[in-house]
């Protein structure tokens, strides 16, 4: 059996930056298992390309939920990145903390330390943001931040129906007026280039130290428990069955959907549930695979009236024209950046405390598609208007299919069967609606491609939600960090009632994001080392933000 001071399960939005943190120092040695391959597509390095890969088998898990009660009973996709990088290497590449607010109801659900005034300077250090440092931005990380570099001709006037509409502008989500319609940063590189959590740590750390090293295509069966402590790893590599040992801690980094999954698998669950899978129980733990959630969405689509979408670089000469910029890394290109012209996180209900509604408008659909005239289609000059719920109140679960490793878990999100999240997805619907109505918008958009025209009632409008709706693809819970009877993890990540073992990913986020969640994993992975190795973590920002 190898021997390693730490092994970190998972090269993902955390583990990536977990395992070159505690790779800085030369005592000890780090080994990474990554499920996936090494993210050679070039489809992974084009921001706009890399959502193309999530369901493609060389980077995808290619998940699918159970069916679910409050869609109809329909099935929807529940995209996970399985490859060198993770999910940070086919999101969207959206860099957004989410809304300060949303860590003080982390911290009013018994976790002080994680309130916005301890995670600001960790979000500062890892950042090298576009505007500089200050005291809500930082210079000089290994994480680029950039804004999108070529700007729809359709953003000022979905700016302007905001105003209109009523609602507030933000030109920086994460600085000290973080709410409201705008134009949100990303992850890319000034060359244009896509950066995931691979990229912008674990790389750099295995070409500059010997003292870590990356197994991909290694597929974790199982955890080794002895004695109430996480001891090793079981896993198959090449068709073959491996096992590893660790000397100090085991990092579970394998995701949302992947880490409770493989906690089931080990034992580490609800016991009566676990021998009724088959599985012999070596701890009990009910919150395992429990409070899984995620943000329901819905969205319409408008005809263009200005041909100006993201359909005129899908034509395949000017996309080999942008393909050779972008390949040069010059000029501002549309592949550098995702096709976004305007998004929001706003608050529509006085009194609450942080965003509860998520809007966004981009202009590329499911359909858009590389295209020729007289020889091949394209979609058409079409805007995507999206709406989701920031904070919702139901709760699914993962569980086990198999007690074969190999198979995946049932995923249930039961997405909208809180009669809140109906209600509130409603008022978002009506919402978008009037928004989509204001002056300037309707000088550009025309007719409706997919919205019922007969949705008038309330009843028309649920469903029409129920059957529409998706997740906006952000989960998080099924290891959920806290102090009641559900947690699976303490403050420090460490999974209640075993030793050796820490749970750091999203499936450990208390409460969903008023944004993307990626920002906020890289984030976690490098306060969660600091806490490995025992340093002192950074003093509190004394900053206030406005919103």
């Amino acid at each position: 059996m190898e021997n390693w001071d730490y092994i970190v399960i998972g090269a993902g939005s955390s583990g990536s930056v977990v395992a070159a943190r505690l790779s800085e120092d030369e005592n000890v040695r780090v080994l990474v298992l990554e499920a996936g391959p090494w993210d050679r597509s070039l489809r992974l390095k084009i921001p706009i390309a890399g959502m193309t890969m999530r369901n493609d088998p060389r980077a995808s898990w290619q998940y699918a939920s159970e069916p679910e009660p409050g869609l109809d009973g329909r099935q929807i996709e529940a995209p996970r990145g399985r490859v060198v990088g993770g999910s940070s290497a086919i999101n969207g590449a959206v860099y957004n903390r989410g809304h300060p607010d949303d860590f003080s109801l982390w911290a009013s659900a018994g976790l002080p330390d994680w309130d916005y005034a301890s995670v600001l300077p960790y979000f500062r250090r890892i950042e090298d943001h576009w505007r500089g440092g200050d005291a809500f931005h930082g210079a000089g990380g290994p994480v680029p931040v950039s804004t999108i570099p070529h700007r729809s001709p359709l953003t000022p006037y979905a700016l302007a129906a905001a105003r209109e509409a009523g609602y507030p502008l933000s030109d920086d989500w994460v600085g000290p007026n973080p709410e409201g319609w705008g134009i949100p940063d990303i992850n890319v590189d000034r060359r244009g280039r896509r950066i995931t959590s691979a990229t912008a740590f674990l790389k750099p750390a295995l070409r500059k130290r010997r003292n870590i090293e990356i197994r991909p295509n290694a597929l974790t069966l199982r955890l080794l428990v002895e004695n109430g402590r996480a001891v090793g790893v079981e896993y198959e590599r090449n068709g073959r069955i491996e096992t590893v040992h660790a000397e100090r801690e085991i990092v579970l980094s394998a995701g949302a959907i992947g880490s409770p999954h493989l906690l089931l698998l080990s034992g580490i669950g609800r016991a009566d549930e676990l021998k009724a899978a088959g599985i012999k129980p070596v701890h009990d733990l009910p919150g395992v695979g429990r409070n899984f959630n995620d943000q329901p969405m819905f969205f319409t689509l408008r005809r263009s009236k200005l041909p100006v979408t993201i359909e005129s670089t899908l034509r395949l000469d000017r996309l080999a024209f942008e393909m050779g910029k972008w390949m040069l890394g010059i000029g501002k290109s549309p592949l550098s950046g995702p096709p976004a012209i305007a998004a929001a996180n706003i608050r529509t209900v006085q009194g609450r405390s942080a965003p509860d509604l998520r809007f966004m408008l981009s202009g590329a659909t499911h359909d858009s598609r590389p295209w020729l005239p007289l020889i091949k289609a394209g979609a058409g000059h079409v805007v995507l208007a999206m709406c989701a719920v920031a904070h919702p109140r139901s709760r699914g679960s993962i569980t086990l299919a198999s007690t074969d490793p190999r198979w995946p878990p049932r995923i249930l999100y039961n997405l909208l069967t809180d009669p809140w999240d109906i209600e509130e997805a409603r008022r978002g619907y009506r919402l978008l609606a009037d928004y989509l109505a204001q002056p300037s918008l309707a000088k550009v958009l025309g007719e409706t491609l997919w919205f019922d025209r007969d949705v008038k009632t309330d009843e028309d409008v649920d469903a029409f939600i129920r059957r529409a709706a998706g997740t906006t693809a952000h989960p998080i819970g099924a290891c959920q960090m806290g102090v009641d009877d559900d947690a699976v993890v303490d403050a420090e990540c460490r999974v209640r009632g075993l030793e050796g073992l820490r749970v750091v990913d999203t499936s450990v986020f208390p409460g969903q994001l008023s944004g993307n969640p990626h920002a906020t994993a890289v984030m976690l992975g490098d306060r969660i080392a600091d806490v490995i190795s025992g340093k002192a973590p950074l003093s509190p920002s004394t900053v206030v933000p406005r919103g």
